[in-house]
């Protein structure tokens, strides 16, 4: 049995392996004796092979199956020995801060059971900006500290008794937005540390984002209507032609909010192209269930 840690980060990992060299030198600057990172990864080649330094005290669990990333982090879980578990994903760069920033806010608020940040990014294309406001954009900085109502995978911590109270979630390999309504229904609030950054930089090529884009739609439709009836499944699929729209539209008003209104119009044409996909995704979700979507978004 691993000895009690303060905390543990979590780094989920899937073809990123230049991204989660960075990822990692960051966060071994922060971890020291107080916590440890451990890496679960089912990428294609073991990323290990393609460091160029050895990260010590990094411990990687490798699948060679595809697992999902609440699957790889349940196991990753199950390893961790940290009282609060910090995760993150193998695209993103946490700040030289990050770590401290959420272990402050969680001593600072003891009873909030998840606390997450902002994620950044510094795109090099207009199809990068895309990517980054399409997965990330309603959490980008500037974002004040308090409570939200919804936050980000990809910069999340949870204080261990908050995770044992949704065990058989974390055990069903379930997203966090559904581990997020559990704790919500048990009166708990979640909260933004606004300085807990990272900077999410994009590994993905234009069909493999867009065939993620597609399944996400896909699973999530099939998970909004579980155990409802055809009547309901068929008007949300007939309303799914307007997303695109609807969805650009929500998303301009969070740019505008937080400045970054010329990044979206710079990845407009990407961005409409990318809730195209979505929206496809939606209506075959809505009438046909998730199939194995839920395999293919990373």
């Amino acid at each position: 049995m691993n000895r009690a840690r303060r905390f543990s980060v979590i780094v989920a990992s899937f073809n990123a392996p230049v991204t989660l060299e960075r990822c990692l030198e960051s966060l071994v600057e922060q971890v020291g004796e107080e916590g440890e990172i451990i890496v679960a990864d089912c990428s294609d080649e073991d990323p290990r092979r393609s460091l160029r330094r050895a990260l010590e005290g990094v411990q990687f669990l490798r699948f060679e199956k595809r697992l999902t990333i609440p699957e790889m982090r349940r196991e990753a879980l199950r390893r961790a020995a940290g009282e609060i578990l910090l995760l993150t994903e193998a695209r993103l760069v946490p700040s030289k801060t990050w770590a401290a920033e959420l272990l402050r806010a969680h001593q600072n608020h003891p009873q909030s059971p998840a606390i997450g940040g902002p994620i950044d990014s510094v795109p090099r294309s207009a199809f990068d900006a895309a990517v980054f406001l399409c997965e990330y954009g309603w959490h980008m900085p500037p974002a004040a500290d308090g409570e939200c109502t919804e936050l980000s995978g990809a910069n999340l911590s949870y204080k261990r008794w908050a995770l044992l109270e949704c065990w058989d979630l974390v055990e069903a390999g379930a997203w966090e937005p559904f581990l997020h309504r559990r704790l919500e229904q048990k009166g708990y609030r979640l909260r933004r540390a606004g300085r807990a950054i990272v900077t999410y930089q994009n590994s993905l090529t234009v069909s493999q984002f867009l065939r993620q884009r597609f399944h996400y739609g896909r699973w999530f439709a099939a998970a909004r209507v579980a155990g409802t009836g055809p009547l309901r499944r068929l008007a949300y699929a007939l309303f799914s032609p307007l997303l695109p729209l609807l969805l650009t539209c929500r998303l301009a008003r969070v740019a505008a909010n937080r400045g970054r209104s010329a990044l979206l119009a710079r990845a407009l044409p990407w961005v409409l192209f990318s809730q195209t996909m979505w929206s496809a995704g939606e209506f075959c979700g809505y009438l046909a269930g998730k199939g194995a979507s839920d395999r293919e978004v990373f």
